[in-house]
């Protein structure tokens, strides 16, 4: 149900996992090309579809491995292709985050990193902003695993996090998250968090190349416009349709009016992106109930006015329409 104009370039993340990862992409309509080149472009939804399958399979801290790097021997090389290489290149963490945050869209679409300062902590925020994805345990560990292992090798280990948070639920075994951050963790938060004490902005990198960073910009920031100019509109369309729910103010002109649009001009931004409101509003509001029934103990009247569903009947009729079985009957089978 992700917008098929998300995509992620697999680089060699999956082609140095292939032999994990390639029994498990039929399932997920990928095919088998995506773990033998090292260039592939993967819808997103197909990409975090298969790390969640492939984990249920094999193993359940999958992502977590891949992001500390246990699965595969060291290298000198990146997961991230020109992207990678260049943030490993900047100056000092400082330069690395903003330049994470600024081109991490020429890597990943609707994936978003972003950085504050705030009472003498870094805090280090990651997430999907695809709203139709709601199994994302995966690729939040990985990228948080990768994260953190990135800075503890260009900063030569010289710091420690001081908490993470996660956005999904807790897992029922947790050692190896704790093995790995040594720090407070947490789940089942707002957004995936790492924070860091603020001393760590100004270190130098050890991987720092001036010379390679300057040399690699051009091209990423080409690449970035190119990104930001096929998503940018669809990822505001569904934010504010998320957004407006619970509300009800989901039809075209109300969604219309909030962008600055009207509706005649809204409709053919999405036709230009093969996307047609009602679809889009009906995949959200059923990835938003799914990713409730899954992922909280909300009541069933909670959720359905969540939604925008005055009644918890109406709520009901839809659920069983789309996954064939009613809200009580999804929650049982799922536990």
């Amino acid at each position: 149900m992700s917008h098929g104009n998300y995509t992620v370039f697999s680089e060699t993340l999956l082609q140095r996992h292939s032999e994990i990862f390639r029994p498990y992409l039929e399932s997920v309509g990928l095919s088998q090309d995506v773990v033998d080149r090292a260039d592939s472009e993967v819808p997103l939804s197909s990409y975090v579809q298969l790390l969640e399958t492939t984990a249920e399979h094999v193993d359940p801290c999958l992502g977590l491995r891949m992001g500390l790097g246990q699965l595969s021997p060291p290298t000198s090389g990146s997961y991230l292709g020109a992207f990678g290489h260049a943030a490993r290149s900047a100056r000092d963490v400082r330069a690395m985050l903003n330049f994470i945050s600024r081109y991490l869209v020429v890597h990943a679409h609707a994936n978003e990193l972003t950085w504050y300062l705030r009472g003498g902590r870094v805090e280090v925020h990651y997430q999907l902003t695809d709203p139709s994805i709601t199994r994302r345990r995966q690729d939040a560990e990985f990228a948080m695993a990768g994260l953190y292992a990135t800075l503890c090798k260009v900063t030569n280990n010289k710091f420690a996090p001081l908490r993470v948070d996660f956005a999904h639920p807790q897992p029922a075994d947790i050692s190896l998250h704790q093995q790995a951050f040594q720090c407070p963790l947490r789940f089942g938060q707002s957004i995936n968090v790492m924070i860091w004490p603020s001393a760590m902005l100004e270190e130098p990198l050890v991987t720092a190349d001036e010379r390679l960073f300057q040399a690699l910009q051009p091209f990423l920031e080409e690449q970035r416009k190119k990104r930001l100019a096929d998503t940018e509109l669809t990822s505001r369309i569904s934010q504010t349709i998320a957004g407006n729910l619970r509300a009800g103010h989901v039809g075209l002109d109300a969604i219309a009016k909030q962008l600055g649009f009207s509706a005649r001009t809204l409709q053919r931004r999405l036709q230009e992106q093969d996307l047609e409101f009602n679809t889009l509003v009906e995949e959200i509001r059923i990835a938003k109930a799914l990713e409730y029934m899954e992922n909280s103990a909300r009541s069933i009247n909670d959720i359905a006015l969540g939604l925008g569903y005055t009644e918890a009947s109406s709520f009901t009729r839809a659920f069983r329409r789309w996954t064939g079985l009613s809200p009580r009957e999804f929650r049982q089978h799922i536990r």
